[in-house]
């Protein structure tokens, strides 16, 4: 069975009604896995809750078509993610060593571009063999995780 994994700006797009990525998910076989991690959906959540650009009726819709499209079937981050998780930070660390000693993993990646809640996304589209949907570049992540594919909707 053929599944997709949708990041945060796919899932902003489908409850904005995005055309493009509407036409998309209509062309897909009826028993395509279309899912999201609970991660993402935190991620639009906060968004949602931090955002003064859209008036609260607007945050509230795309809540609700969240709750009812995403939420039943969302991946969670599981004891066994950690596993995929550890093996794409490995990997970046080992292509991009620090140039000194001791340093944070967390500031080491943010320095490279390296957002930690995309590689806990993408360690789940691994975990689950789902190809990612996303708009984001994530070179890093890409260069190293070759076991995932890669597609954008948008």
């Amino acid at each position: 069975m053929t599944g997709y994994l949708l990041d945060t700006n796919h899932v902003a797009a489908l409850a904005n009604r995005n055309p493009t990525i509407l036409q998309k998910v209509q062309s897909l076989p009826a028993n395509t896995q279309l899912r999201a991690c609970t991660i993402t959906l935190g991620e639009v959540e906060a968004g949602n809750l931090i955002t003064t650009t859209t008036d609260q009726q607007k945050r509230d819709q795309c809540t609700a078509f969240i709750n009812a499209a995403f939420l039943p079937n969302a991946l969670p981050v599981s004891v066994s993610t950690r596993t995929y998780y550890a093996q794409i930070i490995s990997r970046i660390w080992q292509n991009h060593t620090p140039p000194r000693g001791r340093v944070q993993t967390e500031s080491h990646l943010v320095s490279l571009g390296v957002n930690i809640n995309d590689v806990w996304i993408v360690a789940v589209a691994w975990e689950h063999g789902l190809t990612f949907v996303t708009e984001d570049k994530m070179q890093r992540i890409r260069d190293v995780v070759r076991e995932v594919q890669w597609e954008n909707w948008l």
